[in-house]
């Protein structure tokens, strides 16, 4: 036969598979690693539902059952909340239309679970008690067009929730959800809210990282020394200055230890923000936008963190990084440790304009 005859045909049943050779849409959703990041695969299956994959929806956020590692919570953008029960092998989807930027599920109790996000042009949270059965609203954003970005519930009263919208409304509830009291408006996205070792992290696009210690009565910035930044690859002071902040880690044991990512890369502190030292991460300076950032519980020296496609994982505390690239057009937005197996990694894609 032809040569050019055979690479035709070649194509043509590709093509009528549904599989475009020439195509440069590479594939996202969720990704594992069970060698501590040296290798990764997909794990993107919707169980009961051959047509559809996880690999078609951005990823928001990551979440383990408290009581059952093997329990896994995938909130997507665009596509609801999604469970798994086999460490990610198949998922299901428990919420759907919702567009879901964070979610929570009660240390007490795992069948209660929140979602926070965006339908409907209004921000909203919802609550479920039977583990995703059924869902009920417990708070609806009055503004038009702010969705909830965040949210954190107090690990040791759960009843107690600090939700934030894209427009900078912090909002608690002591009750579960029932009832609801703005804290403060602070005129700018909040990214990301973390409680735990008895105080609550805020994280504000651009003004950076606060930290309450109260039931968010009063909060102290913790990023004001960030005007001045060691540079620990370069042994220098780096003049740049941090435009917009992205996630916060903070250690499980030692507040002191925190780890936050910025459009000019991966800073640490180990004494709660009095100095910080830009981590010397291997990339490219056009390529300095750190993502996603996580600790392991096994031993605070296991870090692991996200440039574009590419995994970064310490085992000195940031002393020195092991990289691996993901074969995918988004980037990694989230990143999840297993709790028991640090080896155990799971990270999120994005693979749109967020």
């Amino acid at each position: 036969m032809n040569r050019k005859l055979s690479i035709i045909i070649l194509v043509l049943t590709l093509l009528s598979a549904g599989c475009n050779p020439f195509s440069k849409t590479l594939p996202g959703g969720l990704v594992k690693s069970v060698n501590g990041g040296v290798d990764w695969q997909f794990a993107n299956t919707i169980k009961d539902n051959a047509t559809v994959s996880l690999a078609n929806y951005n990823i928001s956020k990551l979440a383990f059952d408290p009581k059952n590692q093997q329990t896994i919570f995938a909130g997507t953008y665009t596509a609801g909340l999604f469970k798994s029960e086999d460490a990610g092998a198949t998922w299901t989807n428990i919420l759907s239309k919702i567009f879901v930027y964070d979610v929570a599920i009660s240390p007490l109790d795992s069948k209660i679970i929140y979602a926070a996000g965006f339908f409907a042009d209004h921000g909203r949270v919802l609550k479920t008690t039977d583990g995703g059965a059924s869902w009920t609203q417990i708070y609806n954003e009055a503004s038009i067009n702010d969705a909830v970005r965040a949210m954190a519930l107090n690990p040791q009263d759960p009843n107690q929730i600090m939700i934030g919208t894209a427009t900078g409304s912090l909002i608690k509830s002591a009750d579960g959800g029932l009832s609801w009291q703005l804290v403060k408006s602070f005129n700018d996205r909040i990214n990301k809210l973390v409680w735990q070792n008895g105080g609550i992290y805020l994280v504000l696009q651009q003004q950076g990282l606060f930290k309450s210690t109260g039931f968010a009565d009063t909060f102290t910035e913790l990023t004001l020394s960030l005007s001045k930044i060691f540079d620990s690859k370069n042994y220098s002071y780096n003049s740049k200055t941090v435009s917009y902040f992205n996630q916060v880690f903070v250690d499980y044991t030692s507040p002191e230890l925190i780890y936050l990512t910025t459009d000019q890369g991966l800073y640490k502190t180990v004494d709660e923000g009095k100095t910080w030292v830009l981590q010397g991460l291997p990339v490219k300076p056009e390529k300095s936008v750190a993502r996603a950032i996580a600790i392991s519980r096994v031993s605070s020296n296991i870090v692991y963190a996200s440039v574009e496609a590419t995994v970064y994982k310490s085992v000195d505390g940031g002393g020195s990084w092991q990289t691996q690239s993901i074969n995918t057009a988004g980037f990694v937005n989230f990143i999840l440790v297993d709790p028991v197996l640090p080896q155990i990694v799971y990270a999120g894609i994005y693979t749109a304009p967020q």
